[in-house]
């Protein structure tokens, strides 16, 4: 089956309608310009940055990366729900960037994971080989202290040990089977860590925005929930380890060191 990517980096807004730590210097570049050129390493696709600030985006145009603007007040609504993904923002960047359908697949990378090794993006496409998966996302092994972080979604799967991920030692693909938060302790099966990258076929994404949340997705607040409960089957890959985020300063200072 062939695809045609189109990865989209989303620059996001805090609390407070100001831009994050994007520009924030991580070893002499700016951290979203050190996130792009990880995406941009993978050779999956093309690649957009949708950005909200000029200056964000001049300092990525400096780095050769394509950019459009987008102003959050005029996103669509179709419901007063959004994603932490920020789905919906991405359908409306892809529309209004590909409005004749030129990528089937769409992948949503974070800006914040400047260490994001480009062989996770490539190993989503694995996830993605069966006509029958509608969404792609990704999950590494699980501590003990993760298990009961409820900030942290972890998911089951039911794994095809046949699949491999060959551009990934040790990976493999599987089905989710659930998403959970507080997971039972009784629970009789092997849970991983959600890592909340995702690359959805074109449709899906359409289908996904433009229908409500479910009442599982509300309860527990993983918005992956959706997906399962509206009979789209969604497929993970197993990876080594979740890719750093920053989130706070005292990452910037780890990130840097």
């Amino acid at each position: 089956m062939i695809l045609n990517p189109l990865i989209i980096i989303p620059s996001q807004l805090n609390e407070s309608g100001e831009p994050k730590k994007q520009l924030a210097d991580v070893n002499g570049q700016a951290m979203v310009v050190q996130s792009y050129k990880r995406v941009k390493q993978s050779g999956i696709g093309s690649v957009i940055v949708d950005c909200v600030n000029d200056e964000v985006a001049e300092a990525l145009g400096e780095a050769g990366a394509y950019t459009v603007k987008t102003n959050p007040d005029d996103l669509p609504r179709n419901h007063n729900y959004k994603t932490e993904s920020g789905a919906e923002r991405i359908q409306a960047t892809v529309n209004r960037f590909d409005r004749f359908y030129t990528h089937d697949l769409i992948i949503n990378v974070h800006e914040d994971m400047p260490t994001l090794e480009p062989k996770y993006i490539r190993a989503l496409m694995y996830a993605l080989a069966d006509r029958e998966v509608g969404m792609a996302t990704m999950a590494c092994p699980l501590t003990e202290d993760e298990l009961i972080n409820p900030q942290l979604v972890k998911i089951s799967a039911n794994w095809n040990e046949a699949r491999k991920v060959y551009v990934l030692k040790n990976s493999k693909v599987g089905t989710v089977k659930n998403f959970y938060r507080f997971p039972s302790l009784s629970l009789d099966q092997t849970l991983y860590r959600h890592i909340p990258i995702y690359a959805y076929k074109r449709a899906t994404l359409d289908k996904f925005v433009n229908s409500p949340p479910t009442d599982r997705e509300l309860e527990e607040n993983i918005e992956g929930l959706r997906i399962l409960d509206l009979g789209i089957r969604m497929d993970v890959c197993l990876v080594d380890r979740a890719p750093f985020q920053v989130v706070s300063e005292a990452d910037l200072e780890q990130i840097r060191n």
